[in-house]
């Protein structure tokens, strides 16, 4: 059976993200120690990311382009 690491509220940070025009939304994000990521918004996960080799890919959820691209900026200078 396979191990599922959790994801870790203790090093969650929050982003800015305009999903367009002028909706934009504070969201959660949640790390775990494999590189996935949980995205959250009002206490709702709307989507799971992986990143590896410098690219963002949504594994759980749908998100736009624009929003995904968002992310994967916000994700990369947190770490920087």
């Amino acid at each position: 059976m396979l191990q599922q690491i959790a994801f870790m509220p203790q090093h969650q940070f929050h982003v800015l993200i305009n999903f367009s025009g002028e909706d934009e939304r504070i969201l959660a994000i949640l790390p775990n120690e494999a590189g996935n990521f949980r995205v959250v918004y009002q206490g709702k996960t709307i989507a799971e990311l992986n990143l590896n080799e410098g690219c963002c890919t949504c594994y759980k959820g749908k998100l736009k382009k624009n929003v995904m691209t968002q992310l994967e900026h916000q994700i990369k200078n947190h770490y920087a």
